[in-house]
Formats: structure tokens, C-alpha cells, sequence
């Protein structure tokens, strides 16, 4: 579940187009999966506003399982597992699912940053992942 905050968050992300999304994407701005993330958080926030919850769908298509585990590995579900128990900081969750080298976990949190499943929040000195769903469904076609 995506929080009023995180989605807000991310919302502000795409504020250095001043445009909207549909003029962003004519313009060639953002590519076709940022325009439906923006479209789907301003949709969310708007029902938010409006007294429902809110909720954001995260698509992700791959053409092969081997592509697939290619992406989400064994130790990146482990980070996201962690850090939906909670987490202070990388180097808490580094600690906690290896030892593991906290660039290494730097570097696969930015890949579940990019795929929209987690979000990196600064707080004073620290980054602190925070998980943006709450759970991950396959289908097969």
C-alpha cells in the first residue's frame, strides 16, 4: 500500500517538466512507463483526497522467467522483505540480511527504486528504503 506521502513524494518528482503527464509524453519528456506511474500516483492522490484509500498498481512485464529472476534475486526479495519489517538505514539493512556490502546493497536497492518498490528517503544523514507495495503477483500468459 502506497502511502499519502510516498505518493505526494513522488508526484514531486515529476514537477521539474511543468507540464502534465499527457504533455510531458507528446514532448518525448518521460517515457511511456513514467507516464503511466504519474498518471496512476495523480489518480491514487486524487481518490485519496476524496475519502478512499490509496493504492497504486506497479506493471512490470518480462519476456522470460530467466529475465525475470535476472531482476528480482534472491537477496533483492530478501531486501524487500527486510525492509517491510522496518529498517533505520542501509547500513541496518545491509546488517541485517548478509552481511552484505553496503554498496552492493545500494546498488540493488536503486534497481527496486527504478521498478517502483521501494522509495530512499533522506532523513537528517541517513537513507532510509521504505517498501511502496505490499505485494508482488505473477501471471503467467
Amino acid at each position: 500500500m502506497l502511502t499519502r506521502n510516498h505518493a505526494i513524494r513522488e508526484i514531486q518528482y515529476f514537477d521539474k517538466y511543468r507540464s502534465t503527464p499527457d504533455d510531458a509524453l507528446r514532448a518525448k519528456k518521460i517515457t511511456d512507463e513514467e507516464f503511466e506511474r504519474w498518471n496512476s500516483l495523480l489518480h491514487a492522490l486524487q481518490a485519496y483526497e476524496e475519502g478512499e484509500g490509496i493504492e497504486v498498481a506497479v506493471e512490470e512485464t518480462f519476456s522470460s522467467i530467466r529475465l525475470l529472476r535476472k531482476v528480482l534475486t534472491d537477496r533483492r526479495i530478501r531486501l524487500m522483505e527486510q525492509i517491510g519489517f522496518g529498517v533505520s538505514s542501509i547500513s541496518e539493512l545491509a546488517k541485517k540480511v548478509g552481511p552484505r556490502d553496503i554498496k552492493n546493497v545500494y546498488d540493488d536497492l536503486q534497481i527496486l527504486k527504478k521498478l517502483g518498490f521501494i522509495t530512499l528517503e533522506k532523513e537528517e544523514k541517513r537513507v532510509i528504503p521504505r517498501l511502496l507495495l505490499s505485494s508482488i503477483h505473477l501471471d503467467f500468459r
